[in-house]
């Protein structure tokens, strides 16, 4: 009973963040980031230790490495739309099933403590190409 009452909150919280993030001006500011861990839900065999790092220009174009769910390892590159708390990265990334393809990271910030912000990232489980539902915890600067 818990994983597809997860399951949905999450899903209405992603669709929610893109939603706002859509309809509304990006907010305008240079970011760097961590990758810290994640969650895969089922758990199955992946990685949750996900070490990385990206950046976040003034026009907010995204760029970013990490040490991915298969372990391997991924680069993406990409566009953030953010509004409040919540926010959205679409692009594409690398290091998985084909040489690139569509990465799509809604994110909602929990807290920000002397400038560093907590960050999760919902990866919302895709038949045939992602094997659980992911949360993703992310230290931005």
């Amino acid at each position: 009973m818990f994983l597809p009452r997860l399951s949905n909150a999450a899903r209405l919280c992603a669709l929610v963040g893109l939603a706002v993030a859509a309809f509304t001006p990006a907010a305008s500011a240079e970011s760097w980031g961590l990758h810290i861990a994640s969650k895969h839900i089922p758990a199955k065999r992946y990685n949750n230790s996900n070490p990385g790092a990206y950046y976040r220009s003034d026009d907010n174009w995204t760029i970013g490495a990490y040490h991915n769910s298969l372990r391997r390892n991924s680069v993406y590159a990409g566009y953030t739309l953010e509004h409040g708390r919540f926010g959205v990265t679409m692009g594409g990334v690398t290091g998985y099933d084909h040489a690139v393809q569509p990465l799509f990271v809604p994110t909602v910030s929990l807290f920000t403590v002397q400038g560093v912000t907590a960050r999760i990232a919902f990866i919302p489980r895709v038949e045939k190409r992602i094997g659980s539902h992911v949360l993703h915890l992310m230290l931005e600067f």
